[in-house]
């Protein structure tokens, strides 16, 4: 049965799961929203698995001619039989055999499992995380990226063997990248690509903007509407999908990675970006009653470990009563 620790590979060995995924009744799909209502923290690993399933595919193969020519022999020589020989016989589909129907299951579990190990084989340069979860990589060429909750990283084959080292991020990421003489690494992002030789910065690419902030070292970053601009140690690029063109400011670097050690610095920041990462970190809903709200100024860190106990302890230094319905939240 799925609990709340099953992973992406549980859903996919799941046969419940996979007849769910292709050949949905109506019992099905109310047991599977109940357990998302239930555990809303597992909706992405689910996603992930549903797109899985549906991407194995069994190959179709066609006979041959003399597989045709066989058959059609086999038929003819059935049909040319003298009535004499022919014996009545009951008739028993395969299906109707409890150990072939029982052998038919235990195979098509086998098939997908096999299936779904190649495929994740083939995937192995791609990392995703589900919401609330925090993943540290290593890559092959030495470099460390700390993918924040809800991000994929999709990293170049052979990246070892690369003059230039690429990767592409949807969702916020902080990269330590490993000095090798005659390299580049490159970060590309729906709206910008990042070019670094060797430093450490943090790149967020949520609510359809890029935010790259540097923490040292040097950053080289482009559009495609605007040419080469060079960032400093404490400088932010933003980039939006309208103009593509970069805008720099200062900022303190801390402020904006602290989410690796699984908390977030409310200082210098508004209420509404506060909740825009909240609401990206845990995949939940956060409405304010009072829009007054929306005018403080918070000082002070809050933890993200666990979305129930983040949320409560912001309400309390909001002073406001916090209700939970679903995966929405509501401050009063």
């Amino acid at each position: 049965m799925p609990n709340s620790d099953s992973t992406v590979e549980d859903f996919c060995k799941d046969p419940n799961f996979i007849r769910w995924v292709l050949t949905p009744t109506d019992e099905s799909n109310r047991f599977w929203q109940s357990f998302m209502a239930d555990y809303p923290h597992k909706r992405a690993d689910i996603s992930l698995a549903i797109d899985y399933v549906k991407t194995i595919q069994f190959r179709e193969i066609e006979p041959t001619q003399q597989d045709l020519a066989r058959l059609k022999q086999r038929i003819w020589a059935d049909i040319d039989k003298p009535a004499r020989q022919t014996t009545t016989v009951q008739l028993i589909h395969w299906y109707q055999r409890p150990y072939w129907a029982a052998a038919a299951i235990v195979m098509l579990v086998a098939s997908i499992g096999f299936a779904w190990w190649i495929y994740q084989a083939n995937l192995s340069l791609t990392y995703q995380t589900a919401y609330g979860k925090i993943q540290e990589i290593k890559l092959v060429d030495g470099s460390v990226v700390t993918l924040n909750a809800n991000s994929r990283l999709k990293v170049a084959d052979n990246m070892a063997d690369r003059p230039v080292r690429e990767v592409w991020l949807e969702g916020e990421a902080y990269f330590d990248i490993a000095k090798r003489k005659g390299t580049k690494f490159i970060v590309h992002t729906p709206e910008a690509q990042i070019e670094v030789l060797g430093t450490e910065f943090n790149v967020n690419t949520r609510r359809n903007q890029t935010h790259v902030v540097l923490e040292e070292g040097k950053v080289q970053l482009s559009t495609d509407n605007q040419s080469m601009v060079v960032m400093k140690p404490g400088d932010m690029a933003t980039v939006t999908p309208k103009s593509r063109q970069i805008q720099l400011k200062r900022v303190q670097p801390d402020l904006y990675d602290a989410w690796k050690a699984s908390y977030i610095i409310l200082d210098g920041k508004s209420l509404p970006e506060i909740i825009n990462s909240l609401e990206d970190t845990f995949g939940v809903k956060i409405n304010l009653s009072d829009s007054l709200l929306m005018n403080r100024k918070l000082t002070g860190k809050l933890r993200t470990d666990v979305a129930d106990d983040c949320i409560e302890n912001l309400g309390i230094i909001l002073d406001a009563n916090v209700k939970k319905t679903g995966d929405t939240y509501r401050f009063e």
